[in-house]
């Protein structure tokens, strides 16, 4: 986080609450930073006698930037023309299509949201990192000033795990290049954890931490292309970026697969599991999943306020991860069942993330539940929804 010039500290809650603010474009609300408290201050924009007390103190309220939705449609754009390098090609078909149509930011995302492939999420992180550096470039400068708060660098712990190398000849020299690598022996792979780093994968708001594997290589990637004195949001140097980190994954595959002589060659007999729409269970969550953007929808056109909190923002968020990590799940359970090994390990952590999604949803329509909003009874009943679906959904 931030400490300003003054001292006051930035608190990760405010920062948050700040990367919301400057994409609302409802012009209900002007929003101002308090210097004294480093605290996010939100006035009607008809409150005109508070918003003169406020302007009259410009030393110690500062207005916040704004994110046009004309920026975040442009940054969109340079997402979708991703997507086609990557895995997805028809949804970027059809997302250009309507890009060249003059669709709003608000139907593109929609598409992309009932989208099977989960790559809502991955335009909802990059939003964030446009909306990051918004807030930084902002922040850093007169009358702020704020510098980014240092933390004490911890030593990274690193580890290997042993399955059937245990027993082989060689284990003995696998160990002691493991320990040269500085990486010690947590277990088998009945018994292996991922790492908290992949959090960063699902996770509504990221770690953001230099060290952290996902966040940091894209933080490397955005400072190297600006040294260059390249636009690191430009269309080349994403193409740049997506190119090398694929070509690493694929030249590690080859060296880590050639080491355990393991044949990457002769893939055709994997099988392919069911598409989503496959799965009976699969379309009684997605139907639980529209209902919750049916109430978002019906609550911003009637202006209630409930739909800008956190809670808010997590109960979109994590419905979305829900959704797409139920059909993960499926997809483990049917490798399994079909005796392929494959989704053994992955149903662990699968099942993991799904149970902390949970919380988080549960936790989130409970205080929505507590306001008095209009959608208070749609709320509720897609609560004790989601409390039906919980119990099926674990026994995937």
């Amino acid at each position: 986080m931030y400490i300003l010039s003054n001292g006051v500290k930035i608190t990760k809650k405010t920062y948050q609450e700040m990367c919301w603010a400057i994409k609302d474009t409802s012009k209900k609300y002007v929003y101002f930073l308090d210097m004294k408290t480093g605290k996010l201050i939100r006035i009607l924009r008809n409150s005109r006698q508070k918003l003169v007390s406020i302007r009259k103190k410009p030393q110690s309220f500062i207005p916040l930037p704004k994110v046009s939705e004309n920026e975040r449609r442009k940054r969109f754009v340079a997402f979708v023309e991703e997507l086609g390098i990557i895995d997805v090609p028809e949804l970027q078909e059809h997302l250009s299509k309507e890009i060249k149509k003059g669709s709003s930011l608000k139907k593109l995302e929609r598409i992309l949201k009932n989208d099977p492939s989960g790559w809502i999420h991955g335009w909802v992180q990059n939003e964030q990192f446009l909306l990051a550096e918004r807030i930084e470039e902002w922040i850093t400068v007169p009358p702020l000033s704020a510098k980014k708060e240092t933390f004490k660098k911890t030593q990274k712990q690193r580890a290997w795990m042993g399955g059937k190398l245990i027993e082989e000849p060689d284990v003995k020299k696998e160990k002691g290049t493991m320990k040269e690598k500085k990486f010690k022996h947590i277990g088998t792979t009945d018994n292996f954890k991922m790492p908290k780093w992949m959090e960063c994968t699902w996770r509504r708001v990221p770690c953001g931490r230099d060290d952290c594997p996902i966040c940091g290589r894209i933080k490397k990637d955005r400072q190297r292309h600006i040294e260059r004195g390249e636009d690191p949001d430009d269309i080349q140097s994403i193409f740049e970026d997506v190119g090398r980190n694929l070509k690493e994954t694929f030249e590690m595959i080859k060296r880590d697969s050639q080491r355990m002589s393991i044949d990457i060659t002769n893939l055709e007999n994997i099988q392919e599991p069911p598409e989503p729409e496959e799965f009976p269970f699969y379309q009684k969550v997605e139907k639980w999943n529209k209902e919750i953007f049916k109430i978002a929808d019906e609550a911003e056109l009637s202006g209630d306020w409930w739909i800008n909190t956190e809670a808010a923002a997590d109960l979109f968020w994590y419905a979305n991860t829900l959704l797409v990590k139920v059909y993960r799940q499926l997809c483990n359970r049917w490798h399994i069942d079909n005796g392929d090994d494959y989704g053994d390990f992955d149903y662990q952590y699968t099942k993991y993330v799904i149970g902390e999604c949970l919380k988080i949803l549960k936790k989130s329509l409970k205080e929505l539940i507590s306001f008095d909003s209009t959608q208070k009874i749609n709320l509720i009943l897609v609560h004790d929804q989601m409390i039906n679906l919980e119990e099926k959904i674990f026994k995937i």
